[in-house]
């Protein structure tokens, strides 16, 4: 890999990371837009599953149109665009146009993702593969626990929650950036296209299991579930039951999210060293304790490395994830990014408006346990996972 083609790869990683600013900064809001609006917490959780649906479950159809005709002229625009979806989201005098401002911000994210992970697909050798789509992960990790902290830093300020105007910035920034290499996109998307015309590749598809395949996205949904879930109720939770203050609550969901952005990286490069399964599992093994430990713990530097590792071990596997489903769909890279990233994603946002009801008509303590529970079966899952030869164990 040329070293315009890692600086192409880093810049893709900064798009994805101002892409997933407001995925982390919405979560700080909601709370806020809550008493704004009187919302429920099923209402509250619809605003999740509007963003996830538009930014992640309809994923899985750009990535099949970018397939077939490859769009890498329209990545910077979609950056920037999200970033100007969540600027209004601020201002909005109702609910309905809260879900206007995150309907803007899904379909850009849903357009950027599949795009971009390909693009960073074809810029890496083969051996690098997993270590860099773990950077490219990293980035949207990144984003959503940079979004939340600036979020709570803007929320601070004089203006509230109107300072929302100010997510424009970055896309913008980033938007001048991504033009620079876009020669470089274009290249990689050109070249697999011919590659994919003169060598006649075989339908390896055709070999398939759908079942392996359906395993993988039960297992991101549910992994998901769990993930949004406790980004979205951490702070109405500690807030309501152990009587933390706001700022404490939302710096809850910046540790949560800041653990997942080490997990990322670190679970692609342990990924590399120990195989597919060892990661998969073995994080989902180990996050059992925190999630059960969640609703347990009074003393806030216990809560706060708790909340840590939790967010570290849930999404260790996410890079290994993706580069699994590549592997199991080698013709539809995109498809199976928009599967991975997008669709399965999405579908927790389904999950979490479940937990949503549940909390309303149980109580969030009874829903954390819930999230327990589904963290065992997520590892259980992670048990019967088809892991291809090349993705196992090498020494």
């Amino acid at each position: 890999m040329s070293n315009k083609s890692f600086w192409a790869i880093i810049s893709l990683t900064l798009g994805h990371l101002v892409t997933d600013l407001q995925a982390g900064a919405l979560p700080i809001v909601l709370p806020h837009l809550k008493e704004m609006f009187s919302l429920t917490y099923a209402q509250m959780a619809a605003i999740v599953l509007t963003q996830n649906v538009t930014s992640s479950v309809i994923q899985p159809v750009f990535g099949y149109i970018t397939d077939k005709r490859s769009l890498p002229t329209f990545l910077p625009f979609c950056a920037a665009l999200a970033g100007a979806g969540f600027s209004a989201i601020g201002w909005a005098t109702s609910y309905a146009m809260i879900l206007m401002t995150v309907i803007i911000i899904g379909v850009s994210s849903a357009t950027y993702h599949p795009q971009a992970s390909k693009t960073v697909n074809f810029l890496s050798a083969d051996n690098a593969k997993a270590q860099n789509m773990g950077i490219f992960s990293l980035g949207g990790k990144a984003g959503m626990a940079v979004g939340s902290m600036m979020m709570t830093f803007l929320l601070a300020l004089e203006g509230g929650i109107h300072n929302t105007m100010y997510f424009v910035l970055p896309g913008l920034l980033v938007f001048g950036l991504m033009m620079y290499y876009m020669p470089e996109y274009k290249r990689v998307n050109i070249e697999f296209s011919i590659k994919q015309a003169t060598s006649k590749i075989k339908k390896q598809n055709a070999k398939l299991s759908y079942f392996g395949l359906f395993l993988l996205l039960f297992f991101i949904f549910l992994r998901s579930t769990v993930h949004t879930g406790l980004s979205t109720y951490l702070p109405s939770f500690f807030m309501k039951f152990r009587d933390c203050e706001p700022v404490f609550a939302s710096l809850l969901v910046t540790v949560f999210l800041l653990g997942g952005v080490v997990g990322t990286y670190l679970g692609a490069v342990i990924s590399d060293k120990l195989g597919t399964r060892a990661v998969v599992f073995g994080s989902m093994l180990l996050s059992i304790l925190p999630v059960f430990m969640m609703d347990k713990i009074y003393n806030e530097t216990i809560i706060i490395v708790n909340v840590g590792l939790a967010g570290f071990l849930i999404v260790a596997s996410s890079a290994a994830s993706i580069v699994l489903a590549q592997t199991m769909l080698p013709n539809n890279v995109g498809m199976a990014a928009g599967l991975t990233i997008g669709f399965s994603v999405g579908l927790g946002g389904l999950g979490v408006t479940g937990l949503g009801v549940l909390a309303d008509n149980f109580g969030l303590p009874f829903t954390m346990q819930v999230m327990c529970l589904l963290t065992v079966v997520c590892a259980l899952v992670a048990l019967k996972l088809p892991i291809p030869a090349s993705l196992r164990k090498k020494f």
